[in-house]
């Protein structure tokens, strides 16, 4: 209900009625919501509480209670394809203004303080990023990069969904649950697995913290594994392979990652090898030096490329000349890690 109307309502009832309500209303606040308000000031001296610079201040402080519930109910209707398809919910005229309603969400919930206030708002921007990125594999709004029409960056509100849950304390759940929400969300149109894996790396902060995420990634790969042993003879398709192979390979880019991170560059190749779920020798052999060369490691690229050449494995002609390059010249071509995709396979 809007003010507006409120107001309007309210002119309808009596004196006595009027009182009940508000009586009834202030039953219904917590304590600390009635402190931090100031609701007993509004009601003793109404004059001196909408005079108070302070009292303006807090009367135009977010609700975090009111605003949970308008989000989740926006993002139940959104899921629901309302605000895309004909319904007798939202109005037509108001599906368009999603990305308004969105865009406000995460202001206000960017402002929310203490604890546990911090910990709802740190909840919803989750679930408004999860919300955005299944917009990205499938329609419930009027466009197929959520993202991009509501003006922002997914690797930024990832970065500020982490950086509020880490604030509460980095421990094996919290990075679980980084990692995950990292993994299992799709990509928009205009960034990678990889972008998004970085923007994580980045939050940890400390070797301890880099310790634990590898420690959770290999404990997300066993679980995968065991998952794949038990369905496989059931109900095992062409999709459950594609999607394993992919969260795997992401679990397993990630750990490798974080080992260059920690300067650990034998360990990170290993762990490539070992883990990476790809038949063709020189198709892995593309993906690693690509990851190699984003990291400026010349001697560890030469090294690679050479052991693989050992191994009878023949690199595509742009490896090749890449290898060329980097001999000539000492260095790692700038151009080499910005348009793989297009020629990985």
């Amino acid at each position: 209900m809007l003010v507006s109307e409120l107001r309007a309502l309210l002119k309808n009832y009596k004196e006595e009625e009027l009182r009940l309500i508000i009586a009834e209303m202030y039953k219904l606040m917590p304590k600390k919501f009635r402190e931090e308000n100031r609701i007993d000031t509004l009601l003793k001296e109404i004059s001196t509480y909408m005079q108070s610079p302070k009292g303006k201040e807090k009367s135009n402080k977010v609700n975090i209670y009111a605003l949970k519930d308008e989000i989740e109910l926006f993002i139940d209707n959104a899921y629901k394809q309302y605000y895309l398809a004909p319904n007798n919910v939202i109005h037509k005229k108001d599906r368009s203004k999603w990305r308004f309603k969105v865009k406000a969400y995460i202001k206000d919930l960017q402002g929310v303080t203490g604890q546990e206030e911090a910990s709802i708002a740190s909840d919803l921007l989750q679930k408004i990023y999860k919300m955005l990125c299944y917009g990205c594999a499938y329609y419930i709004f009027n466009t197929d990069n959520p993202f991009r029409s509501v003006g922002i960056a997914q690797t930024w509100l990832l970065d500020e969904v982490i950086k509020r849950s880490f604030s509460q304390g980095i421990n094996k759940s919290a990075v679980k649950s980084a990692i995950e929400l990292t993994i299992d969300n799709t990509p928009d149109r205009d960034t990678l697995h990889s972008s998004l894996m970085c923007v994580l790396i980045a939050n940890l902060k400390t070797p301890d913290a880099k310790e634990i995420a590898i420690e959770q990634c290999i404990q997300l790969l066993n679980e995968l594994e065991n998952y794949k042993k038990n369905i496989k003879n059931k109900s095992w398709s062409f999709k459950n392979d594609f999607d394993y192979r992919e969260k795997f390979n992401n679990i397993t880019e990630m750990v490798f990652r974080i080992y260059i991170e920690l300067c650990e560059f034998d360990k990170a190749v290993n762990f490539f090898y070992k883990n990476y779920e790809e038949t063709n020798k020189e198709i892995e052999l593309y993906v690693l030096l690509r990851m190699i060369s984003e990291y400026k490691l010349k001697e560890l690229w030469l090294r690679e490329y050479e052991n693989a050449l050992k191994k009878k494995i023949k690199p595509r002609e742009g490896l090749t000349e890449t290898y060329n390059y980097i001999k000539d010249n000492g260095k790692i071509p700038e151009y080499f890690h910005i348009n793989y995709i297009s020629n990985l396979f």
